[in-house]
C-alpha cells in the first residue's frame, strides 16, 4: 500500500526536498537523497517534530532546526542489501516504512547470513516467501475492541468510539471492500444503510475496491501522522483530535495486549496528542453552583410553573436540587425504582444505571421531595400503567434529557441566569457544596451523590440499612424555593391518564 508523505516533493533532478508553506512563507530544505525510502523516513521524522513543536508552542514554524547537516541518518541500498539507521526509535520508523513497501528486513537478514550473495534478489525473495507475520484482519480487530469496550465503558462512551473509528475508516481504508460494507452495515438509518451497502455491491461488481481486505497491521505511524494532519487541517478544535486520537490509542492498546497488532511492540499513536493529560486538565472548565439569587430566580413559582409544563420539566430540576443526581439518572427513573423501606420506613430511589460504577446507588428521598408531593405524582404514574415516571420522552442517544436539557437552557437565558458553566449539572454542584458546608462525612457524601473515591473505586450505596443515616443529610438541604406555592395538586393527572400510548423506545438493559 503506497502512502504519501505530507510535504515531501522531487525537483526535476530526482532529489527529494521537505516543503514547509505558510501564508507568508514558503521554505524548502534538501534532504540531498535520491532515495523514496530514505527520504519518506527523514520527512516522517521532520513532520512529527513540526506537529509537536506547533502542539506545544503554536509558535513560527520556521524556528524549528532543520539544517540538512543535523537530520537524522538513514542509508537505504536496495542493490548491496544496506539498511542502517541511527537508534532504536529510527530503525523502528525505516523498518515501519520498508514494510509498508513489502520488504522484511529479518528475512533479508535470515537469508543473507546463509550465504545469498545477489542482496537485490535477497530483498525479492524474502517478501515473496517469508511476508511479515500476518495480524487481525481489520473489522474484526475493530469489532473485537468494541465488543471488549461494552464490558468497561457505558454505552454513551463506546458509542463515540465507534464514531471516532468509523471516522477514521472513512478517511483512510474506504477504498477495502471489508472496510466499506462494514461502515455500511453500520448506518443507523435503514433508508442510508440499504443505499449504502446497494452501493457498496456496484463497486464490487465493477471491480472498484483496491483491496477486498486489510490488517491491522497496515496501519502504522505514517499512516496515523497523515490522519493528524488532515484533522488539523479541517480544521478541528484540539479537544476533538484528540478525543479521536485517544479512541485510537484505545484501539491500539487492546489489540498490542491481545496479540493481534505485530507491527509494533508500543502503541503507535504515543506521541501524536496535541495536549498532554495536564493540559487537558487545565484547560477543562469546571461546572459552576447556581447563586442563591439565581436559584430564587430559577424557581419563583408562576414563572417556573409555565415554562416548566411537562412532568420531566416540573420535577427534573427538583429532583437536581434535592438529590444531586445527574440529569441522566434523574429522567431514567422507573416507577420500580421509588422504594418504600419497610424496616425503617425511609422513602428511596435506587439509581440503577449510571455514568460510573459509583453511580449505582440507593438516593433517599428529602422531606421537601415529600411535601412537593413527589410520590403522590410517582402513585399516579403506576395507577396510569407506565413504566417511567417520565413516560412521554422517547429515548435519545441513550438518555431521556433531552428536552429538559434544552429547556433549562432556554429558561435561564429568559429568567437572565445563564451564567458561564451553569446547567442542570450546577444542582449537583450546588448539593456537594452545601453537603460539605454543613459538614457531612465525605464517605456519607460519596455515597449520595454516586462519586467514587480517590483511587477510582466505588464507594458501595450498601444495603437499605445505611438509609436512615443518610436521610438527615438530605432533610438538611435547603434552598430559596416556596415549596407551598410549587406544591404538586395532581396537575399531570390527566396527562397521565388521558396517555394511551407512550414513546416507543429502546428496552431498558
Amino acid at each position: 500500500m503506497h502512502i504519501k508523505t505530507p510535504r515531501l516533493f522531487r525537483n526535476r533532478c530526482g532529489v527529494f526536498y521537505f516543503r514547509v508553506k505558510t501564508a507568508t512563507s514558503d521554505r524548502r530544505i534538501s534532504l540531498r537523497t535520491k532515495c523514496p525510502q530514505t527520504a519518506a523516513i527523514i520527512a516522517l521524522g521532520l513532520n512529527a517534530n513540526l506537529e509537536r513543536k506547533r502542539a506545544m508552542a503554536k509558535s513560527n514554524l520556521f524556528g524549528i532546526n532543520l539544517d540538512p547537516e543535523t537530520l537524522r541518518q538513514y542509508e537505504i541500498d536496495l542493490k548491496n542489501g544496506i539498511f542502517k539507521a541511527e537508534g532504536k526509535e529510527d530503525n523502528d520508523l525505516m523498518n515501519s516504512f520498508l514494510r509498508n513497501q513489502g520488504i522484511d528486513l529479518v528475512a533479508i537478514e535470515s537469508l543473507m547470513k546463509a550465504g545469498n550473495p545477489a542482496p537485490m534478489q535477497v530483498a525479492a525473495a524474502a517478501t515473496e516467501s517469508s511476508p511479515t507475520r500476518k495480524s487481525e484482519p481489520l473489522i474484526a480487530a475493530v469489532d473485537k475492541w468494541l465488543a471488549n469496550s461494552r464490558g468497561k465503558n457505558v454505552e454513551r462512551t463506546v458509542e463515540g468510539k465507534g464514531y471516532h473509528i468509523k471516522d477514521f475508516l472513512i478517511r483512510n481504508f474506504a477504498h477495502v471492500e471489508t472496510v466499506d460494507r462494514w461502515l455500511a452495515e453500520n448506518e443507523k438509518e435503514d433508508s442510508r444503510k440499504r443505499k449504502a451497502l446497494r452501493s457498496v455491491e456496484e463497486k464490487v461488481a465493477s471491480n472498484q475496491y483496491k483491496y477486498p481486505n486489510i490488517e491491522v497491521n497496515a496501519i502504522d505511524k505514517l499512516l496515523l501522522v497523515e490522519y493528524k494532519n488532515t484533522l488539523l487541517a479541517v480544521p478541528q478544535t484540539a479537544k476533538t483530535i484528540d478525543n479521536k486520537l485517544q479512541s485510537l490509542h484505545d484501539f491500539f492498546k487492546y489489540m498490542l495486549g491481545h496479540g493481534l497488532y505485530t507491527a509494533f511492540t508500543t502503541n503507535p499513536v504515543d506521541g501524536l496528542f496535541i495536549q498532554d493529560k495536564a493540559a487537558r486538565t487545565k484547560n477543562t472548565k469546571a461546572y459552576q453552583p447556581f447563586t442563591a439569587k439565581a436559584l430564587k430566580i430559577l424557581f419563583e413559582p408562576s414563572a417556573y410553573l409555565e415554562k416548566m409544563d411537562a412532568p420531566d420539566l416540573f420535577w427534573g430540576p427538583l429532583l437536581g436540587i434535592y438529590t444531586g443526581m445527574r440529569i441522566s439518572e434523574a429522567t431514567q427513573i422507573r416507577c420500580i425504582d421509588v422504594h418504600h423501606a419497610q424496616e425503617n420506613g425511609v422513602d428511596y430511589i435506587h439509581v440503577y444505571k449510571s455514568k460510573t460504577p459509583g453511580g449505582i446507588r440507593n438516593v433517599p428521598i428529602c422531606d421537601a421531595l415529600i411535601q412537593l408531593g413527589f410520590l403522590d405524582y410517582v402513585a399516579e404514574c403506576r395507577a396510569a400503567g407506565a413504566e417511567r415516571i417520565f413516560p412521554h420522552r422517547a429515548l435519545i442517544n441513550h438518555s431521556h434529557s433531552k428536552e429538559l436539557s434544552a429547556t433549562m437552557l432556554d429558561y435561564q437565558k429568559e429568567r437572565n441566569i445563564k451564567a458561564p458553566q451553569t446547567s442542570f449539572h450546577s444542582f449537583r454542584v450546588n448539593v456537594i457544596t452545601q453537603m460539605h458546608n454543613n459538614n457531612v462525612n465525605a464517605g456519607k457524601i460519596m455515597k449520595i451523590v454516586g462519586h467514587e473515591n480517590g483511587e477510582g473505586s466505588a464507594v458501595h450505596w450498601g444495603y437499605v440499612r445505611d438509609l436512615p443515616d443518610l436521610k438527615p443529610v438530605v432533610d438538611d438541604l435547603i434552598w430559596p424555593i416556596d415549596r407551598i406555592a410549587l406544591k404538586y395538586s395532581g396537575r399531570f393527572r390527566g396527562f397521565l391518564a388521558n396517555k394511551t400510548k407512550w414513546p416507543d423506545e429502546k428496552p431498558e438493559e
